[in-house]
């Protein structure tokens, strides 16, 4: 990776912005990581209150819905490098998925997922990385299993 955008995805080089959809603790985490880097980013909620409350403090954020793609066109996704779709919702990051595609083939998505099968469906739908909750639970599971098995 570049000091200005993601290699491997896009030949021309851009400046690093990021669109997440969702503020729920995976999306605040991820902004948080952001807000770190000093990586320019917009969120996507479709709760008003929140919006409004977290705009307050000055978080860049949309009030919509992350699989319209007047909202999505409305937080630039055209130009986004990066959309991490994390609306605890798999149709609507299904159908954000192949919105974000269509309107920027070069962005790179991270995609929320309950289950595996919709996962498979996220990638054929342009996903680059989906994160499915059974897997993780599953790693999570074993790993618990693993230290608390006795020898």
């Amino acid at each position: 990776m570049d000091e200005q955008g993601w290699s491997g995805r896009d030949p021309v080089v851009r400046k690093r912005f990021v669109i997440v959809a969702g503020y729920g603790l995976p999306g605040r985490v991820l902004v948080d990581l952001l807000r770190q880097k000093g990586v320019e980013y917009r969120v996507i909620e479709l709760n008003a209150d929140s919006c409004a409350r977290v705009a307050a403090g000055g978080t860049p954020i949309i009030h919509g819905d992350a699989s319209d793609p007047e909202v999505l066109h409305k937080a630039e996704v055209e130009r986004a490098t990066m959309v991490a779709l994390m609306v605890p919702n798999d149709e609507v990051n299904l159908k954000a998925t192949e919105h974000v595609h269509r309107m920027n083939p070069s962005a790179i998505i991270i995609a929320r997922c309950a289950f595996t099968s919709n996962g498979l469906e996220m990638v054929m739908k342009g996903a680059t990385v989906p994160i499915v909750a059974e897997q993780a639970v599953a790693r999570e599971a074993a790993g618990a299993m693993e230290r608390l098995l006795p020898g």
